[in-house]
């Protein structure tokens, strides 16, 4: 298997440097500000006012910010947002690499790097490995763990299954998903057991420790750092906190619907994955399933169907999508997360049809090949609008394009100082600014100063006075002290920047 596993790596990071290029070369690697936070999240551990484990917060879950951390101590990495893509490059070369393996274990070479080359050329995960968000260390994680899961069903080695184990424990502290995938391999993982009839109660423990270590530390350190072990889920910047207001606007229409739920995260799919992909995949998966005992671990990649569903049903999460009423472009990269799935489901099919014989192995063979060829000119018919993850990417950054300009200015002309930055903007770290020196409403003890005499605590302002409630705009608003010792230098639509004299 080292072979194959090295000869996909190598062309995965091939093609994965040159995306890291592309995107950095046409600016899109900030599109997200989500991205833009994860970087500050990883580098704020070090530098801050208040510096610290704390520092890690509770919106996001950690491992992808402390796998950053290191590079992001590296300025020029900070940035210009390589911090976060040398993480998705490896990500991006792991998933692939693991991926290939499990194809090879089934079927001929040519067939495995045709499943392979579905991933290797998806545009989606291509552009998302080139940015800081976390995506794409969630596949590598999973796909590591099913790999892992795969080899010791056939085996029964328990170095395999402690390493499952411990890559689905990485998956729970990357993203909710891994959640999900843990609670139902779990339990796979004691049915195999039984069926082999090994020990299925050790097996289980094996699998599971891991498991419920990192859960456990991610309620302890909510409860150390912030006085409640479900901060993360119930706290004022959680998920459920930010649903509750979009259900307050009626911007929930998939909460409790779970047929919109499906269609909606699978709409999500067809323009993250690709419509050819997603409709022949799925159609493979009774076939994927016809040796399920087999194909069990492998299968277990299909839990993010599920899981991504339930969420939208529940109103924990939220996709818009451009044909749905009122159309928006939100989250279309949740879709990227099965395209695992969906590559082994279409692969487990093949291989299946190939075992009737030579003249099925070769017309499978020519059937992936088109089905792959079509897909990949889907994706290149009207660029980028056909890619989800870099088509929301770009809506998100020409969305507010003032706070693009407003990053670009301070780039140029900030010189030092203290900056009190006002809770609806987004600072890029390209604009260089350590995030020492950034000062927000909730800053220990520097933001209450800051709010209460910004002439003498600051030397910048960055306020969006069309945020209605926002306490940087009531703090500098008809201040004749402030108004004597700073002048605007920039503005964009209500987006200011004031400099002291």
């Amino acid at each position: 298997m080292l072979r194959p596993a090295f000869q996909a790596g190598f062309v995965a990071f091939l093609m994965g440097l040159a995306a890291q290029w592309w995107s950095i070369h046409t600016g899109v690697v900030f599109a997200f500000w989500d991205a833009q936070a994860h970087l500050d999240i990883a580098r704020r551990v070090v530098d801050s006012t208040t510096p610290g484990p704390q520092m890690l917060g509770t919106v996001w879950l950690p491992i992808p910010h402390l796998l950053m951390l290191p590079f992001t101590l590296i300025d020029a990495w900070w940035w210009s947002g390589l911090a976060g893509g040398v993480v998705g490059l490896i990500a991006f070369v792991a998933t692939v690499t693991s991926l290939h393996v499990l194809l090879v274990r089934r079927m001929d070479a040519q067939m495995a790097w045709i499943g392979t080359a579905f991933v290797l050329c998806n545009p989606s995960l291509l552009y998302l490995q080139t940015t800081a968000m976390t995506e794409p260390v969630l596949l590598a994680f999973l796909v590591g763990s099913v790999v892992a899961l795969d080899q010791w069903n056939a085996s029964g080695s328990r170095a395999a299954l402690w390493v499952a184990g411990a890559l689905a424990a990485l998956s729970i502290g990357s993203r909710y998903d891994g959640w999900f995938f843990s609670l139902m391999a779990a339990p796979t993982v004691a049915w195999l057991s039984w069926r082999h009839r090994r020990p299925w109660v050790r097996a289980t423990l094996r699998f599971a420790l891991p498991c419920a270590v990192m859960v456990a530390a991610w309620l302890v350190f909510n409860w150390v750092y912030f006085g409640d072990p479900l901060e993360f889920q119930r706290g004022v910047w959680s998920a459920q906190a930010q649903q509750a207001q979009s259900a307050a606007m009626s911007a929930l229409p998939t909460k409790g619907h779970l047929g919109a739920s499906l269609a909606v995260y699978l709409g999500a799919t067809i323009l993250s994955s690709g419509v050819v992909l997603t409709v022949t995949g799925l159609l493979a998966i009774p076939m994927a399933a016809w040796r399920f005992r087999e194909n069990a671990p492998a299968l277990l990649l299909l839990s993010v169907l599920p899981f991504n569903v339930l969420a939208l049903v529940a109103g924990q999460s939220t996709i818009q999508l451009p044909w749905r009423d009122p159309p928006g472009i939100l989250n279309l990269r949740y879709g990227v997360m099965l395209l695992p799935a969906l590559v082994v489901a279409l692969a487990l099919m093949a291989a299946q049809l190939a075992r009737r014989g030579e003249g099925w192995r070769r017309g499978t063979q020519l059937a992936a090949l088109v089905v792959l060829a079509g897909q990949v000119a889907l994706f290149a018919v009207n660029w980028p609008a056909n890619v989800g993850a870099l088509r929301e990417g770009i809506a998100i950054r020409d969305g507010d394009r003032r706070q693009q300009e407003a990053s670009d200015w301070l780039t140029a002309h900030y010189d030092g100082g203290r900056i009190l930055v006002d809770e609806a903007v987004n600072l890029s770290p390209r604009t260089r600014i350590p995030l020492r020196d950034r000062i927000y409403q909730w800053t220990w003890q520097l933001g209450a100063e800051a709010l209460a005499s910004p002439e003498s605590a600051v030397d910048w302002v960055i306020v969006d006075q069309h945020h209605a409630a926002g306490r940087v705009a009531h703090a500098i608003d008809g201040r004749e002290a402030f108004a004597t010792r700073f002048d605007r230098a920039f503005e964009r639509d209500g987006l200011e920047i004031w400099r002291r004299r």
